[in-house]
């Protein structure tokens, strides 16, 4: 395989990408990505560095199910709030760029994700209040208080539940990876973070 290198413009990563021809174990891994998702993100293309943790890391995601317990919009008010949480901007813009449309998030609800909170009036379904409630709290304590326990137990199944946990365990995960990692945006597809009140006088 080859290290990626630039001699004019200093990578920003902390550990180089692979450029194609890649491993035949990883160019099996990468094959298994969706089509719009090609060429391969910087994520993969680092972790494709060790064939065995990328198809590992791909194989642990517990995203994009055809049996999915939570709706794409569910999915995506969770993981938006999580990725911010971490100050994620990979992930976040990525996540902002491929979904927030097809779940309807509104512009105020994505400034939401990254600067406010669950009792914004932006968030009127009571299951994306308890979502973001939920990112909160395990954010802050790595645990779920007994009140949201019970509040998730009435509003989502146990197995959605179990699904919602996983999903936010994965995607903190992808923050550790890119954030410790410096990976920079993709070119043209990770969407920035929302500027603040205080630098546009609104909600941008």
């Amino acid at each position: 395989m080859t290290i990626s290198a630039n001699e004019s413009t200093p990578d920003p990563s902390r550990i180089l990408p692979v450029q194609p021809p890649y491993a035949a174990e990883a160019q099996a891994a990468l094959a298994r990505l969706p089509a719009d998702w090609t060429p391969p993100f910087r994520l993969f293309t680092v972790l494709a560095r060790d064939p065995d943790l990328l198809l590992r890391f791909l194989r642990g995601a517990p995203a994009y199910r055809p049996q999915a317990k939570l709706s794409l919009r569910q999915r995506e008010v969770l993981l938006h709030r999580v990725t911010a949480n971490c100050r994620c901007r990979y992930e976040w813009g990525m996540r902002a760029h491929f979904f927030s449309r097809q779940a309807g998030l509104s512009d105020d609800q994505l400034f939401s994700t990254v600067y406010g909170n669950a009792e914004d009036s932006c968030w009127q379904a009571e299951d994306e209040r308890l979502l973001i409630r939920l990112a909160d709290e395990l954010h802050a304590r790595c645990d779920i208080a007994d009140g949201l326990w019970r509040a998730l137990q009435a509003a989502f199944t146990e197995e959605a539940i179990l699904e919602a946990l996983m999903l936010a365990g994965y995607y903190r995960t992808v923050a550790y990876l890119a954030n410790g990692l410096r990976l920079p945006p993709e070119p043209d597809i990770c969407r920035p973070f929302p500027m603040t009140k205080n630098d546009t006088g609104a909600a941008a």
